[in-house]
């Protein structure tokens, strides 16, 4: 140590603070910044190697810029986040598309004339295909792309969601997969989201003595009447040229009733799909899907969609109207007399009654299951001990593919309670539309509200609110 010549030791010598170097990783991890504070007049610059240990002690290792970092130590910039790495996000997979290739409209709607008036002569509802023609196309999903953040570590992709061909009756997937043909020549339609080709028969007249019941797997097509007292019964679509008398008719699929429906107060019209008819009169018919006539008189109409009262007459008088959805009618009630007429929209009690019973279903399902589930686990305990018996080994493989089908039932179940609940959450939104007038005597019925109109409303919609049911102008 040097000394004054006063005797007392010198001051240290100083040394100027040198450059710094720091690293900010984003929170993802998918970004460094690297921020430069200059060094005090005559430090240390900086230098690659400091910006290198900077990255190395916050372990990042990916994605680094080189050319960046040879810049900063060339031409430093101070006080500033600079980006000096980068990850690579993941590219998720895309979910599978099915293009369907056959008509979808369900909404057929027929001619309205001059008049007002509807022809539901031509309607033009039959789609015919050949044996092997293509129905949908699929574009499969892809798994996508793994990523990496900055720190080296992989980001995984979610690979796309897979979508089963919409596969019904007499339909044939390609070897791919990826197309479906049709198996057979007949009628394509989609009935419960799944693309089917059915066959035809056609009663060349009326349903009556000559030919008696009908009862078809597919499309049916009678050109005159379906007189009192017989049935028809298909699992496609039906569609009849004439008016139904007090008859049975039931289809899988719609119903197209060119002229009527004549029920004296028997006999039942009923469709999964919708149903299409001139006029009801003193007749019982059910949809799964909408309803349309022009009139409506003294009948008892449910549709799990809509009911549309259309063209220039579009009155619903007597009888109890139910739709899911909504109900739509020009006129309702009597006009010169009161006339008990009900149009309720919102209630489905099939699909309420269903909803309860799929819980007790997925209950059992889980119980049945799971004791299943413990016995596959202690045949398994005594296969790893080689202590199994031929015998059961066999009963340990058929409980591995009852399970297994017991998985599918239940996803089945869930899928179906999923789709009900959404139902029944769009029951809650059922609406009354009047486009002309609503007479005294109309009971309107909103999910379990109730109002009897003692005075005509002109276009006007019925709404279930906090108080009960209201009205607002129609729009």
């Amino acid at each position: 140590m040097m000394e004054t010549t006063s005797g007392n030791p010198a001051p240290p010598e100083y040394t100027p603070a040198g450059a710094a170097v720091s690293v900010m990783v984003s929170p993802d991890g998918m970004r460094a910044d690297v921020c430069l504070t200059p060094p005090e007049e005559g430090g240390s610059l900086v230098t690659e190697t400091m910006i290198w240990e900077a990255l190395a002690a916050k372990k990042v290792v990916y994605g680094v810029d080189e050319g960046r970092v040879g810049q900063l130590a060339r031409e430093p910039v101070y006080h500033m986040d600079i980006q000096i790495a980068a990850g690579e996000p993941a590219v998720h997979g895309e979910s599978a598309v099915i293009k369907i290739l056959i008509r979808t409209e369900k909404d057929i709607r027929p001619k309205e004339l001059d008049d007002g008036s509807v022809d539901y002569k031509d309607l033009g509802v039959i789609q015919v295909v050949r044996k092997d023609d293509l129905l949908c196309e699929k574009t499969p999903a892809t798994t996508g792309e793994s990523g990496m953040n900055v720190f080296g570590a992989v980001m995984p992709a979610k690979p796309g969601k897979d979508i089963p061909m919409p596969a019904g009756k007499n339909t044939v997937a390609s070897e791919d997969k990826l197309q479906l043909l049709a198996a057979c020549d007949g009628h394509a339609d989609i009935v419960n989201r799944k693309i089917q080709v059915m066959n035809t028969f056609t009663v060349h007249g009326s349903v009556s003595n000559s030919t008696g019941n009908i009862n078809f797997v597919g499309n049916v097509v009678v050109e005159g009447n379906v007189l009192t007292g017989f049935a028809v019964q298909a699992t496609g679509n039906v569609t009849i040229n004439g008016t139904v008398e007090g008859a049975v008719v039931e289809a899988g699929g719609n119903i197209i009733i060119k002229e009527g429906v004549n029920g004296f107060s028997k006999g039942l019209v009923k469709a999964g799909g919708y149903i299409k008819s001139k006029y009801i009169q003193s007749g019982i018919v059910q949809a799964g899907g909408d309803i349309e006539a022009s009139f409506i008189f003294h009948s008892k109409v449910q549709s799990g969609g809509s009911v549309f009262l259309i063209g220039s007459r579009g009155t619903v008088v007597g009888g109890h109207v139910t739709a899911l959805k909504s109900v739509t009618t020009l006129l309702a009630g009597g006009r010169s007399s009161y006339v008990p007429t009900t149009l309720e929209a919102g209630n489905d009690p099939a699909t309420l009654a269903r909803s309860r019973e799929i819980p007790k279903e997925i209950e059992k399902n889980a119980r049945e299951s799971g004791a299943l589930l413990r016995n596959i686990q202690l045949l398994n305990e005594h296969k790893k001990a080689g202590r199994i018996t031929p015998d059961r080994l066999e009963t340990l493989q058929r409980s591995v593919s009852a399970y297994q089908m017991m998985a599918q039932r239940a996803a089945e179940l869930e899928e179906e309670l999923e789709v009900i609940q959404e139902a029944i959450a769009a029951s809650e939104s059922g609406t009354v539309n009047i486009s002309g007038t609503a007479f005294p005597g109309v009971a309107i019925v909103i999910g379990a509200e109730r109002m009897v109109l003692e005075t005509k409303y002109d276009r006007c919609t019925f709404i279930r609110g906090e108080s009960g049911v209201s009205m607002s102008p129609l729009r």
